[in-house]
């Protein structure tokens, strides 16, 4: 049985001043490395994968998060990779953290799919998914079984091949391919699942350089809802050697798109907004567009309840290159850089906005090469100032606590509110309003800890939600 424990953080609404921390502490500086966060040991915080080269030679490993302390953990079972990607999911349905790794192990690429064991290492598994590198993984349900499946982007060198494809996972570890099924052949691309339509069903946008035609490349795919895909003819920037990533921008409920690379010169950045049956591209986004594989994040930096933009790279500007790593606050209807932070710059760029400390503030982690290819890590602190205003335990109530399937919300007052629900990635999992008793059926989601945030018109409470 899943419990709940809430655990009371209280942040005000308006947030009036925010740095970034180092606190990167022992973790090594490695270049063409990549990272993954999951709760492996099920301790309630996030724990790193995090991997590339050092003089070279691949290493880093699996680091487990004591606290906001990470130590490295031997013999874990799991690889030493670089120029790849990784993920977790549980991917043999047994209520822990498994994770699939690619990238190029010193001689070949390859992609593997690791088990948790229970007692802290892990197995791999046979498949026979394709090594890759340059690569990009993601997991998300698509056929509505319950069952992760898995979309892989990437280069097998080795065969000189490009390629992204759709497989459908058994439960057990396995994976098959989707069959009928033919994506372009991408080179340094992204693949990242969404619902854009709210259907119910999971889809997906695949950018990169399409090598079929040489051009770069950036289109939807929908599902149907039983993991048959059409590709949409939807007007994009399409763009390469950048990034892609949903979110909800405008808080309208309908993921959104930021999109980030180059056509043919100058970097470039666009927010599309999605309006529900097409994209639209938003005025005012005054965000530096990157490349040279670059990362963009979208994640609640100063917890006002809308998605930032985080973005590093090479950004180009009149055949001139200027690395870049950056913060852009939403204001609405516009984005502002944060001055107030000061991010190392990167490129080939691997980032993940997490709350690794579970205070309820977005943290940063960024791993890439500076301008001379010397490898360079950072673990930020949110150390944002937050102003306290109300107590809302005088205007709502909470129950059932800790609570199995349902959880009710009520109001103590008729003032209305909004509930977002987020996990630790800054992922939101939730969103709803209501001026009533609200009900969220909990029992579904995946043991950890997750963010519950409820906003009025002057208050915003923040609190931390484990699910066992």
């Amino acid at each position: 049985m899943k419990k709940i424990t809430f655990l009371f953080l209280w942040i005000g609404l308006n947030v009036f001043g925010q740095n970034f921390v180092d606190a990167t502490g022992n973790l090594p500086q490695l270049a063409f490395g990549f990272s993954a966060w999951g709760d492996y040991d099920g301790d309630g915080d996030l724990d790193l994968y995090y991997t590339g080269q050092l003089n070279s030679n691949n290493t880093g490993g699996l680091y487990q998060n004591n606290q906001g302390n990470f130590t490295l953990v031997a013999n874990s079972g799991l690889p030493l990779r670089s120029l790849g990607a990784a993920v977790w999911g549980d991917l043999d349905n047994d209520q822990d953290l498994d994770i699939i790794i690619t990238g190029y192990n010193g001689t070949i690429a390859v992609t593997g799919v690791y088990l948790n064991n229970g007692n802290g290492t892990f197995s791999l598994h046979s498949t026979n998914l394709p090594g890759l590198e340059y690569s990009d993984v993601a997991l998300a349900d698509l056929n509505g079984d319950g069952i992760l499946d898995l979309g892989l982007t990437g280069l097998n060198l080795s065969a000189n091949v490009k390629m992204a494809k759709i497989y459908l996972g058994s439960g057990n570890g396995n994976f098959n391919e989707v069959s009928g099924l033919t994506l372009p052949p991408i080179n340094n691309g992204h693949l990242k699942f969404a619902d854009y339509d709210n259907d119910g069903d999971v889809d997906f946008v695949l950018n990169g350089e399409n090598t079929a035609t040489n051009s770069p490349y950036t289109h939807i795919w929908e599902n149907d809802g039983a993991a048959n895909f059409t590709e949409k003819n939807f007007s994009l920037p399409q763009l390469k050697e950048g990034d892609v990533e949903w979110g909800d921008t405008n808080n309208d409920g309908k993921p959104d798109l930021v999109i980030t690379g180059t056509a043919t010169g100058d970097s470039e950045a666009h927010l599309m907004i999605n309006n529900g049956t097409s994209f639209d591209e938003a005025p005012n986004f005054n965000v530096m567009g990157a490349q040279n594989l670059a990362n963009i994040e979208l994640a609640d930096f100063n917890n006002d309840q809308s998605l930032d933009v985080y973005i590093a790279g090479a950004n180009y500007a009149n055949n001139t290159a200027t690395l870049i790593a950056k913060i852009y606050l939403n204001g609405a209807a516009s984005f502002s850089e944060n001055t107030n932070v000061n991010l190392v710059p990167l490129q080939y760029v691997d980032a993940h906005a997490v709350d690794y400390d579970a205070d309820g503030k977005v943290d940063l982690f960024e791993t890439g090469v500076d301008a001379n290819y010397s490898g360079k890590t950072k673990l930020y602190h949110n150390g944002a100032i937050n102003a306290v205003k109300d107590n809302l335990l005088t205007q709502f109530r909470l129950y059932p606590n800790p609570a199995s399937v349902n959880l009710h919300i009520v109001p103590l007052t008729h003032l209305p509110y909004q509930v977002f629900i987020n996990d630790l990635t800054g992922k939101m999992v939730f969103n709803g309003q209501s001026d009533a008793e609200m009900e969220i059926r909990v029992a579904d989601y995946p043991k950890g800890i997750y963010l519950v945030k409820i906003v009025t018109a002057k208050t915003s409470l923040v609190q931390k939600l484990i699910i066992k």
